[in-house]
C-alpha cells in the first residue's frame, strides 16, 4: 500500500484545533498512519501543527509521541528539525514547545545530543531556545534547573 505522506500531514495541520468528532477522527488516523510510516525528515512539517488553541490537548498530545518516536532511532537529526522549527511556532504553539521540552529536559541522553544540535543551528533559533529553557527552570526551578543549567552550558 502507497502512503502518500503529504496529504497525511495536512490532514494533521487541517485538523490540528480538533474542534469537532470527525477532526478528532482524521487526526488520530493521519497521525497512525505516520508513525507507522517512521521517517524522521517530517518532523519539521509537522511541528506546524502545534497551537495552543486546539480543543483537545489529550488528542494534541499524540503529535508529542509520534515526533518523540520518529526521531527516537536518529535522535540527532530529529532535534534539529524540532530546533529549527521553534522560531516558526514559537507565536502560536508555545505551549506545546515547552512541552516537547520538557520530554526532552527529562531525558539526560537526549538532553545532552540537544545541547550539541543547539550549538550548530541559526543563532536566531538558538537564543528564542535558550530563552525557552530560562522560562522553563524559572517556572519549575525545582524540576528543570539542572537540566537547563546543563543544556546551557553546553552551548
Amino acid at each position: 500500500m502507497f502512503l502518500d505522506i503529504k496529504s497525511e500531514i495536512k490532514k494533521v495541520y487541517h485538523n490540528r484545533l480538533l474542534e469537532t468528532e470527525k477532526q478528532v477522527e482524521e487526526f488520530e488516523q493521519a497521525l497512525k498512519n505516520i508513525y507507522e510510516y517512521d521517517e524522521v525528515s517530517i518532523i519539521k512539517d509537522l511541528m506546524l501543527a502545534f497551537d495552543d488553541n486546539t480543543e483537545n490537548h489529550e488528542v494534541m498530545f499524540n503529535l508529542v509521541h509520534t515526533i518523540e518516536h520518529l526521531y527516537k532511532n536518529k535522535i540527532e537529526e530529529g532535534l534539529k528539525l524540532i530546533a529549527n522549527s521553534v522560531p516558526i511556532i514559537i507565536d502560536y504553539g508555545r505551549e506545546w514547545i515547552e512541552i516537547l521540552h520538557y520530554r526532552i529536559l527529562n531525558h539526560p541522553q537526549v538532553r545532552m545530543i540537544y545541547a550539541k544540535v543547539l550549538r550548530d543551528i541559526d543563532i536566531k533559533a538558538r537564543n528564542i531556545i535558550k530563552d525557552l529553557l530560562e522560562d522553563i527552570k524559572r517556572e519549575d526551578p525545582e524540576l528543570f534547573s539542572d537540566s537547563v543549567d546543563e543544556v546551557l552550558g553546553s552551548i
